[in-house]
């Protein structure tokens, strides 16, 4: 597992440390299982920097959830998951191909950037008429139980 070969997870690594100097890496353990977490401000275009964790459970260690800070109640966005205070963000839709998701060659900056990314459209929502920017799943047909979509 990539979590824990220190040349492989290096490389994974390595473009986000450049690009994020203040990037933080922790390992938690939790009852049965490890739980990797990255930590990081990104910027967002146009608005406030957001804190961005991105958490890597160790049984599923290419599937990871997204998290940020930022307004965070139902009417402030239509594509976080109702767990941990609506922070949990859906970025894609859990059972698109690959070509459409983050794969772990992609590495942590892609990873970051799709956070970026996702939170700019939030604002954006918010600020013009519940406009999202792309294409979009709907949501009532998702639930919490389902990884990062």
């Amino acid at each position: 597992m990539w979590l824990e070969d220190g040349p492989r997870r290096g490389r994974i690594e390595a473009a986000a440390r450049r690009a994020y100097p203040n990037l933080t890496y922790t390992r938690r353990r939790r009852a049965d299982h490890y739980v990797s977490v990255y930590r990081t401000l990104v910027d967002v275009p146009g608005y406030e920097e957001r804190e961005v964790t991105v958490e890597f459970d160790h049984r599923y260690s290419t599937t990871p959830k997204i998290f940020a800070d930022g307004p965070s109640d139902p009417s402030a966005s239509p594509h976080r998951y109702p767990d941990r205070g609506r922070t949990h963000l859906c970025i894609w839709y859990p059972h698109d191909p690959s070509s459409r998701t983050w794969v772990l060659e992609d590495g942590l900056l892609a990873l970051f950037g799709m956070a970026a990314e996702h939170l700019f459209k939030e604002a954006w929502w918010r600020e013009h008429d519940h406009q999202w920017l792309g294409e979009e799943y709907p949501h009532g047909e998702l639930s919490h139980e389902k990884e990062t979509g």
